[in-house]
């Protein structure tokens, strides 16, 4: 490390971004964020990293969201269970992976307004008795 970097300190990196399909109707953004805890020794490292990861695992994996004034919005999302691994001396790594699907962008159309269905009686019947005669039958 340099001799300026202060620490402790974590970095907070842009998320990796994977994509997939997901379902007929959406894909899926896979999000792996490498977030790094520094300090002075791997072992004080790691406890930074340790402590995150059990933080969120203590709370279901549910990272809740705030809005930009910094309030709670009530809403979250959840991860995957979290990782963590040395990199460096003196430096952890915790990874938290989470998914995002997305629905598919469809060209809007009419709906549906009125469904109508021919229903013949006379062969309606005829099934139903047939039916019968088999289940008296057996």
């Amino acid at each position: 490390m340099p001799q300026d970097f202060v620490v402790p300190a974590v970095y907070f990196p842009v998320p990796d971004i994977f994509s997939g399909g997901d379902t007929l109707r959406s894909y899926n953004l896979n999000y792996n964020w490498h977030i790094k805890f520094f300090h002075r020794d791997t072992q004080s490292a790691h406890e930074l990293a340790f402590a995150a990861l059990t933080e969120l695992q203590g709370r279901k994996n549910l990272v809740p969201l705030i809005d930009e004034a910094g309030e709670l919005t009530g809403r979250g999302f959840r991860t995957h269970d979290p990782e963590i691994k040395k990199i460096d001396d003196g430096a952890v790594q915790l990874t938290v992976v989470w998914d995002s699907p997305r629905p598919y962008y469809r060209e809007p159309t009419q709906k549906m307004m009125r469904f109508y269905v021919n229903y013949v009686k006379k062969q309606y019947d005829k099934a139903i008795i047939q039916i019968n005669k088999k289940e008296t039958e057996e």
